[in-house]
């Protein structure tokens, strides 16, 4: 909800998109929510690990709930660790292959086949 995210979803409600924004930062995606209201934007925000496919298919299942359909999957969360590689440690390297790797193709896994049957 932040940064390329929030670029967007700014551009999306400027074109008249219904919007969902999800983060794992609940502070800055309500932030995020509430710009894009004062946008005039039709927006809701999930809180979502995109990391962890349960959390995806959350995702997907509040926005067909609110929107009844997707078009258009913005599958852009992205993390590093930063600093010296030497100095990453394993869970930072499953942190960001989790989110950067995995969190696209749970992406892909569930939003693509819903974006198929509606045929968009």
């Amino acid at each position: 909800a932040s940064g390329i995210g929030r670029g967007l979803a700014e551009r999306c409600i400027a074109e008249g998109m219904k919007v969902v924004v999800a983060d794992v930062e609940e502070e800055e995606l309500v932030k995020t929510e509430k710009a894009l209201r004062t946008r005039g934007g039709d927006v809701i925000s999930v809180l979502t690990d995109v990391s962890r496919i349960d959390e995806v298919k959350h995702l997907a299942e509040r926005t067909t709930d609110a929107f009844g359909a997707v078009h258009l999957l913005c599958n852009n969360a992205g993390v590093g660790a930063g600093g010296m590689v030497l100095e990453h440690t394993l869970a930072d390297w499953e942190w960001v292959i989790g989110v950067n790797l995995w969190g696209v193709i749970y992406g892909v896994h569930t939003f693509l086949p819903i974006m198929l049957e509606q045929d968009t």
